[in-house]
Parts: C-alpha cells; sequence; structure tokens
C-alpha cells in the first residue's frame, strides 16, 4: 500500500511553494528571519534540489506569512506565480496538454507533486465538469488561503496557456471573506459562498478548446510518473482515510485495521492535522450524498441506506447539520 503522509512526513518539496513565499518576501522587503522562524526551513534548504519539508513546517511558515504579510493578496499573489515558479516533469507535461480536459486529467492524476495539500473529486454534469476540492496534510485550518491559492493558480494557468481569460463558476465553503474584491479581481464574478463543499464548474465546450502553447512532447507527458514513484507519497492521510470511505462505510478501528494502525494511533495522526474521523466520515457521506442527488431515481429513503443511515430522517437531520439545508436543495447542484 502507498504509504500516506503524516503531520511530520518529509513530503513537500520546498522549491515550490515555500521558495515562492520567500521571494514574495524579500521583493516586498519583509523580514525573511521571521518568516523562517520556527519552521525548521533555512534558505539553504530551499536551494538544494530535492529538499522536503513536513506538512508540520509547511503550515507554521503559512502561520507566520499570514501574520506578517501586510494585505490580503498573499494567496492570489501565489496563484499567478504558480506556473512560473514550476519546474521539471509537471511543467512539462502541462505544456504538452492538448486542451483543457487532457489538462485537467494530467493534473488531476499528478497534482500531488506541486499542490499535494489538496484532494479533488471529477463529477461530471449535463452541460458542465465539477470538479470538488477537499483539504489534506492538515491544511484545513488554513481552508479560505489554500482555496484562494489553488483557484487563483487555476484562472492564471488557463490565461498563460491560452491567451484568454478564464472565468470558472466556483462555490466556496464559507461566508463572502473581507477581501472579496479580490475575488472578483482574481477570479471573475461567477463565485458564490456558504456551499456545502468548494466546487469548480467548467462547460464542457470551454474543456475541448486547444491549448496555444500545446507541443508535441508526448513523451515528456510520460516522466511525472517516475517523479511521482520516487516522491514516495501520493496522499496525506486525510485524503486516504476519505477515499477508502469513499469505496466503503467502515468505522473507525475497521478503518484503522486496512491501514495497519491501532484505532488510537490513527485518532491521535488525524489530531496532529486538526482533524477527527468523525469529520472525515462526514465529509465523505456529504460527498456521496451530493453524488446520490443528482441521480433522479434516488430518494431520501435508497440514499440513507447507501450511507448505512437508520432511516431518512436521521439522513435528513445529518444533512441539514453538515449544509444548513434539506437535501432537496441541493438535488440539481451538480446536475
Amino acid at each position: 500500500m502507498t504509504p500516506l503522509a503524516t503531520w511530520q512526513d518529509k513530503c513537500i518539496d520546498s522549491q515550490l511553494l515555500v521558495a515562492s513565499i520567500v521571494g514574495l518576501f524579500k521583493q516586498r522587503g519583509l523580514d525573511g528571519d521571521k518568516l523562517l522562524r520556527g519552521t525548521g526551513i533555512f534558505i539553504a534548504d530551499i536551494r538544494t534540489p530535492g529538499h522536503l519539508i513536513s506538512p508540520k513546517q509547511l503550515m507554521t511558515l503559512v502561520d507566520n506569512a499570514l501574520a506578517l504579510w501586510p494585505s490580503g493578496d498573499l494567496s492570489f499573489l501565489l496563484g499567478q506565480l504558480w506556473l512560473p515558479s514550476q519546474s521539471g516533469a509537471l511543467t512539462a507535461g502541462l505544456f504538452c496538454a492538448r486542451d483543457l480536459n487532457s489538462l485537467g486529467r494530467f493534473w488531476y492524476k499528478y497534482h500531488w507533486l506541486t499542490q499535494p495539500w489538496l484532494q479533488t473529486w471529477r463529477w461530471e454534469g449535463d452541460k458542465e465538469w465539477h470538479f470538488l476540492l477537499s483539504l489534506d496534510l492538515g491544511s484545513q485550518r488554513h481552508s479560505q488561503f489554500f482555496f484562494e491559492l489553488s483557484l487563483s493558480s487555476l484562472v492564471a494557468t488557463y490565461k498563460l496557456l491560452t491567451g484568454k481569460h478564464c472565468h470558472p463558476s466556483v462555490r466556496f465553503p464559507y461566508a463572502a471573506p473581507h477581501n472579496l474584491a479580490l475575488y472578483y479581481k482574481y477570479l471573475g464574478t461567477d463565485i458564490g459562498f456558504y456551499a456545502p463543499l468548494c466546487c469548480v464548474s467548467l462547460p464542457k465546450s470551454m474543456m475541448h478548446e486547444p491549448l496555444s502553447l500545446a507541443c508535441a512532447g508526448h513523451a515528456l507527458l510520460q516522466s511525472p510518473r517516475y517523479a511521482l514513484v520516487a516522491s514516495g507519497y501520493r496522499q496525506g492521510l486525510a485524503a486516504g482515510v476519505r477515499r477508502k470511505l469513499m469505496r466503503e462505510n467502515l468505522t473507525l478501528p475497521q478503518l484503522a485495521l486496512k491501514l495497519g494502525m491501532s484505532p488510537a494511533t490513527l485518532k491521535r495522526r488525524l489530531a496532529d492535522m486538526n482533524v477527527s474521523f468523525g469529520q472525515l466520515a462526514d465529509e465523505t457521506r456529504l460527498l456521496k450524498a451530493l453524488y446520490y442527488l443528482t441521480e433522479p431515481q434516488q430518494d431520501a429513503h435508497s440514499i440513507a441506506t447507501l450511507l448505512a443511515f437508520s432511516d431518512a430522517s436521521n439522513f435528513r437531520r445529518s444533512f441539514k447539520r453538515w449544509t444548513g439545508q434539506l437535501p432537496g436543495y441541493f438535488r440539481c447542484w451538480l446536475g
């Protein structure tokens, strides 16, 4: 079984996001010593190819960066730098994608190499492709920052590869933030809040538009596979738990057994990342419920059975606790 990254595991390339944050601080003349304080990261590390840091180190760095940065645009500025700051096999693969659909499939498969704090789910609707985003590696405590970073990098990358503006439909799982003007500036106006999960929706017609910078180097598309194997990790503990719960309904002891650890160890390792088994189980049930609600033949009773609820009333109560709405409100959300 592929190992799941935990709080202390060195699994994140420090030359990507870390180097970008340090570079922005240097450009602004901000205190780099305070930025790195308590992280266990040093400038020499960032300059060393293949240097890895742990989720704990990254989140400490983000803590410092958000406390020191003088405005609310740090995540968006990092998103603009995302593709230019990438290097190696993943960048080559992106530039070789024929269209947005092949680019999306490629990134979906290998995004651990560059944005390991994300877990993504693809869903095909009648007229749109939907991408549901979950957070991994303990990044939940900075959910707004990482969603802003990831979505702004998507829009900036599309513009760089096509020469066109991309204005996806984006729904965020939190209230409208104080820096709302930046959302309109970097993401467009088709945005919303209070969603059950972070969701990006793109028209199917847009997914097949050719990318103007596409190259013919098909062999380059194979190279990330070697980088992925060499990295030793493909997902973190939270993402691994969600993936197993998507396949079958498991209790915590059953899941711990499948992961080769005791229930107490699993609880402790999840707590290190500020998430619990119950939270992940609820989020996974919500993901499944939203999928089932797109199927006309599924009603509250059948969905309750599929999700191992005792009855439909219990399912409705849980769904309202998760989203603030009854299931019928979201029946066409991913249609």
